[in-house]
């Protein structure tokens, strides 16, 4: 499989930088929404339960729909599926902006979780299926750079306008998520642009038979590759869901959550920047493996130290270790399934990580509320441990 194909349109030659530019729009979007909805709970009078259960609704309808929309983009369809899901998060960030209420509010963080879910599907599927073998681990990298970048830039966007909207008899969302809509909007250019592939070429292009759910579950590899990107996904949003309850309780302003959540984002945009190189230097396992394991500590540690350079300093440290560990995961899980399932693979890996998305939220809602905000990072690290310990079984003795 290559890049561009002789006689095709200077479109698909150009597809990467497209699709780079789109997935950093969207993904500014999705991140910064997801902290401007634990605000907007709170401003609708919400407390850390309904926090959890908001939090975990984002994930509900991925899990039914993802490895369906995987099928699709393995049958020729990415750049549908890929349109489709950056018009929902434009419609879905408008809902949020305009909600009155909580259920209004867990109704557009469910599209917001569809829109993300259809948007991350097809920006994967695009790799492998347009990509030569030897290059898919430097694209995975560069998407997953897109990403943290796209993170990292959204999170000042949403940040400075709903502290220049807000006064102080509370925090107004209104004006950040409005905001974030049109930060969406803008990758509606770049989703048009990307090139239709087609049912037929991408058969004529993909080796193997398409592999069923459980014949893809029961490769060696699968499971643990899959509850790795669990854990750290599912960790991700714990920390941008429960850090801005945790520095309400501290006195942060939203500013200083602000400042720290970019400090996670960028320390994963380096690492995602040198992977490439790291990968020359350092066996892919232990990459894998340092992923969860070694961010255990730190992610332990936040709630103990209650000063905001400390933490800086931990979400420096998880966020490097989380920034390799997810699209080595991408890598991990394609390299497990044939071709004609390799997006269908991705698809199972995030119906893995909306699963977590739904327990751990919805379990971290009842701690919190039963026991406070920070033992939710608590349970989180225990989670990163235990992932290690299953990486490194399957792992061990292995050329990855």
């Amino acid at each position: 499989m290559t890049a561009a194909v002789p006689g095709e349109s200077g479109r698909t030659a150009r597809w990467y930088p497209h699709l780079w530019a789109g997935t950093l729009l969207t993904q500014a979007a999705y991140n910064a929404a997801r902290m401007l909805v634990s605000y907007r709970v709170l401003e609708l009078g919400g407390d850390g339960t309904a926090l959890g259960v908001i939090t975990a609704l984002f994930a509900l309808l991925p899990l039914v729909v993802a490895v369906p929309v995987g099928r699709a983009v393995d049958n020729g369809h990415p750049a549908g599926v890929l349109r489709a899901g950056v018009a929902a998060t434009v419609a879905a960030l408008l809902v949020l902006a305009l909600s009155t209420d909580l259920v209004v509010l867990a109704a557009g963080n469910i599209l917001l979780g569809f829109a993300q879910i259809l948007v991350t599907v097809a920006g994967q599927g695009f790799i492998p299926l347009l990509s030569d073998a030897r290059d898919i681990d430097r694209r995975f990298a560069g998407w997953a750079l897109a990403t943290s970048i796209g993170q990292t830039a959204g999170l000042p966007v949403a940040g400075l306008v709903t502290s220049a909207s807000s006064d102080s008899g509370g925090v107004s969302t209104t004006a950040g998520l409005l905001a974030l809509a049109v930060l969406a909007a803008l990758a509606v250019p770049s989703a048009l642009l990307m090139p239709v592939v087609g049912a037929q070429r991408a058969r004529a292009e993909q080796h193997g038979a398409a592999q069923s759910v459980p014949s893809m579950l029961a490769t060696p590899g699968m499971r643990p590759a899959m509850f790795s990107s669990l854990v750290v996904l599912t960790s991700m949003d714990v920390l941008a869901a429960f850090l801005p309850v945790l520095g309400h309780q501290y006195g942060f302003g939203v500013l200083t959550v602000t400042v720290l959540l970019m400090l996670r984002t960028g320390s994963a945009i380096v690492a995602r920047t040198f992977l490439p190189a790291l990968l020359r230097v350092v066996p892919r396992r232990w990459m894998l493996l340092a992923a969860t394991l070694c961010s255990a500590a730190p992610m332990a540690l936040i709630p103990v130290i209650p000063n905001p350079v400390v933490i800086g300093v931990f979400l420096v440290v998880v966020g490097f270790l989380w920034g390799v560990g997810q699209p080595l995961t991408m890598s991990w899980v394609v390299s497990l399934v044939t071709e004609r399932s390799r997006a269908s693979a991705l698809s199972l890996r995030l119906t893995g990580n909306r699963l977590g998305q739904v327990l751990v939220p919805l379990g971290a809602g009842g701690i919190a509320g039963v026991a406070g905000a920070g033992s939710v990072f608590l349970v989180t690290a225990a989670l990163l441990g235990l992932s290690g310990g299953f990486t490194w079984r399957a792992v061990r003795g292995t050329n990855l």
